[in-house]
């Protein structure tokens, strides 16, 4: 991989906007990595792309006013409130062409455990999960798998990957803050007992910080921590033509269509 990349900071869209301009980014990358920071504006409820809507209660995402979309990536649901939300795009060249998707995955969070530790929050990566404290639940942060990055045992990002033809995939979610409660209150109510306690696996950068991290700070050293670990160097730049027009097509015909979102 060249070791010139791309870095997009990019503000707040709504759902379909933000998986339009992923899903264009990882269809017409060849040469160089994208890193892209972005958020979600109003308030997004994002699965994944194998999971069931029917999870969700649908419901109380419209009296909360919370817009739901299918991500293109894996993974379960995430709430997007107080979080930063990166998209890394890798052409598949060696050596990420080699790479199983676990040890993609354990590379590019060790790329975030890096980035955690340059701001001041001591990370670890989950290695045995023999002795997982909580069942499996709908969404992400409540769920722990293997090379999760974790502060103080507690899950404060979440990714999730998917291959393209000529590029690799990852999504992830940053929680700055955190209020488990509106979590649990998006689950069917049939769900929520046997989910009790499973949201106390959550955590937040607050959490480890003691206060609200600034957006900014935590951009640049998450980019940081990919430059060391990965040797690349993203220089600052904006989305290409070819990038707006595709991202656009599949904003409108995919990502805003609940044929999309409720395939499943």
């Amino acid at each position: 991989m060249g070791r010139a990349g791309r870095l997009l900071m990019m503000g707040a869209s709504d759902g379909p906007t933000n998986m339009g301009v992923d899903e264009a980014l990882a269809r017409l990358c060849r040469d160089h990595a994208v890193l892209r920071f972005y958020s979600w504006e109003p308030s997004v409820l994002s699965i994944g792309y194998f999971q069931r809507a029917g999870e969700i209660d649908l419901a109380a995402c419209r009296k909360s006013s919370i817009c739901l979309v299918r991500r293109p990536t894996g993974g379960r649901a995430v709430l997007h409130q107080q979080d930063l939300t990166y998209s890394l795009v890798l052409p598949l060249r060696l050596p990420w062409r080699e790479f199983s998707i676990a040890e993609s995955y354990r590379r590019i969070n060790a790329c975030l455990q890096r980035g955690l530790e340059l701001l001041g929050v001591p990370a670890s990566m989950t290695i045995d999960l023999a002795h997982a404290p909580y069942p499996l639940s709908p969404f992400c942060f409540s769920t722990v798998a293997r090379h999760e990055v974790l502060v103080g045992g507690k899950k404060v990002i979440g990714s999730a990957q998917r291959r393209f033809p000529t590029a690799l995939l990852q999504q992830g979610t940053i929680l700055l803050d955190v209020d488990p409660t509106s979590l649990f209150a998006l689950l069917r109510p049939d769900k929520r007992a046997t989910m009790e306690g499973s949201l106390d696996a959550v955590g937040s950068l607050r959490d480890a910080l003691g206060s609200l991290p600034d957006r900014l700070e935590v951009e640049a050293a998450i980019k940081e921590g990919f430059c060391r670990e990965m040797g690349v160097e993203f220089a600052e730049g904006t989305l290409e033509r070819e990038e707006v027009t595709l991202a656009r097509e599949l904003s409108a015909s995919r990502y805003a269509s609940d044929d999309w979102t409720f395939r499943r």
